[in-house]
């Protein structure tokens, strides 16, 4: 079975998700009957190799031995599954500070924050917005830049949402 290079968007339960193996049904039972929460997922695809990167975030923070302990479960049940049909490189990540959100929840859970939207099409001329997520509709996300002009961002256009975390040291 071939697959395709696009990828397929679909809300799941309000969850917005970029899944062209469909494996999602597949690794999130088994991250949370490990004890984690699922946090994403982020696929590149060629026609010779495709990258998986699975987010998994834990109360307790995610350590090396966490990521270790899933990627060897996962890796075993889709050996068995075999949904990907190219050969494949998979990754566990805790989703660290500057996270990727992937969910209108994980979004709506940082509003009032600085985030980076990248869009897969032109919005207002533009492709990558920078600034504090103001609103998020069940369709759209709305980002005030720092000249304060907002803007608003269809779902379906999101390529990527980052949070955005400045750190200030004191001397």
């Amino acid at each position: 079975m071939k697959m395709g290079l696009g990828a397929h968007f679909f809300i799941v339960q309000m969850i917005l998700l970029r899944d062209p193996f469909d494996i999602t049904p597949i690794i999130e039972p088994i991250i949370v009957g490990m004890g984690y929460d699922f946090w994403g997922l982020e696929c590149q695809s060629g026609e010779t190799h495709a990258q998986v990167r699975v987010f998994i975030e834990n109360d307790e923070g995610v350590t090396l031995d966490d990521c270790s302990r899933v990627s060897q479960q996962l890796s075993a049940v889709l050996d068995v599954e075999d949904p990907i049909q190219v050969p494949y490189t998979l990754e566990i990540s805790s989703p660290g500070i500057n996270r990727p959100l992937f969910s209108v929840e994980q979004m709506n859970s940082v509003v009032g924050n600085k985030v980076k939207v990248k869009t897969l099409r032109l919005i207002e001329k533009r492709r990558n917005f920078s600034g504090t997520l103001e609103e998020v509709g069940e369709e759209y996300i709305k980002i005030k830049d720092s000249e304060n002009k907002v803007f608003t961002v269809p779902l379906n256009a999101i390529k990527n949402v980052k949070l955005v975390v400045d750190i200030k040291f004191n001397d």
